[in-house]
């Protein structure tokens, strides 16, 4: 054997036990996964989707039910695919109204106008993502702004939820917490000023622990979503804004954070499950998305990993 060889193989000796440490340290949780059914709370799609195969793919998993509304983005526009799987499996399917990505400033009138008329008729059981405060996403449209950014105080917010009063239609704020300082005032004002509306903070913000609790602690009226927080980062575009986003609820083995435990259980009755699957790629990774959360629910209470799975969001959301 030359010194070259001498060299190469010690080098692969040397690795070998942290290699062996670290598959025999980081595996997949010490528990069965969750088998109970599941309701998932968040989840859109434009028209370039095959429906049909994916209500299929989310009742292979056990998934009994889902809150799906249409992205409506540009020349792509999912509103009529999303009501015909609706009309086809209303057993299945809670139908939202649509999320645009293109509001600025206030809301359209022409939204609020057609928010309310499906939520009159029965259509609309919910109101999909406002995007609020949206920043930019790594491989996304990038935006002079650096995000889509409504104000909640203009009054067009404010025309439509004193509109859905007595309706019971929750609304989902969608607003991530890279600034913190300015959006925080803006959402506590609003969440106050109507304490019988229920908002959804979908993925709830990308939050830290503390953040969460300071939101659900001060606002009964406000749930979240768990929705990508079985991964590190929101995906920003700005490695600033990146930097400023609250850890996933689980280490890179899998494990509940003991924190985020702690937030879980103390808000166990306003917290969902969701998958927020929204364009292909991820679609197509429901199965496994599932797979990870039943992992998660594991880790708690048997009653807790049931009203996160699917009690409170077939509460929230009705028959």
């Amino acid at each position: 054997m030359n010194c070259g060889s001498r060299w190469l193989s010690a080098l692969i000796g040397s690795l070998l036990p942290v290699t062996a440490s670290v598959a025999q340290t980081c595996t997949r949780p010490p528990v069965a996964p969750y088998a109970g059914q599941l309701f998932d709370a968040m989840a859109q799609t434009d028209q370039s989707f095959d429906g049909e195969a994916a209500i299929a793919t989310a009742r292979a998993a056990g998934v009994a039910r889902i809150a799906l509304f249409a992205r409506v983005h540009h020349s792509r526009d999912g509103r009529a695919l999303v009501s015909r799987l609706a009309a086809a499996h209303p057993d299945f399917i809670v139908h939202g109204a649509p999320k645009f990505f293109d509001m600025r400033g206030d809301l359209d009138n022409s939204y609020v106008r057609d928010v309310l008329a499906g939520a009159v008729s029965g259509q609309y059981k919910f109101v999909g993502e406002l995007l609020y405060t949206h920043g930019d996403k790594a491989g996304g449209e990038i935006t002079t702004a650096g995000e889509r950014s409504i104000d909640p105080t203009q009054p067009n917010t404010h025309r439509l939820i004193a509109a859905l009063h007595g309706r019971h239609v929750p609304v989902m704020t969608h607003w991530e917490i890279y600034d913190w300082g300015r959006d925080w005032p803006r959402f506590d004002r609003l969440y106050g000023e109507f304490p019988d509306q229920v908002f959804i903070w979908p993925h709830a913000g990308f939050s830290s622990t503390e953040q969460l609790a300071t939101v659900l602690a001060a606002h009964g009226n406000v749930w979240a979503t768990l929705s990508r927080r079985e991964r590190v980062g929101a995906n920003l575009a700005d490695p600033d804004k990146e930097e400023l986003v609250g850890p996933p609820v689980v280490d890179d083995c899998g494990i509940l954070h003991p924190d985020w435990r702690m937030a879980i259980l103390r808000f166990r009755d306003r917290l969902m499950f969701a998958t927020v699957a929204h364009k292909p790629k991820r679609w197509g990774n429901y199965a496994a998305i599932v797979r990870r959360w039943r992992l998660i629910l594991a880790q708690l209470p048997p009653d807790a990993a049931r009203a996160i799975g699917f009690d409170n969001a077939a509460r929230l959301y009705g028959p």
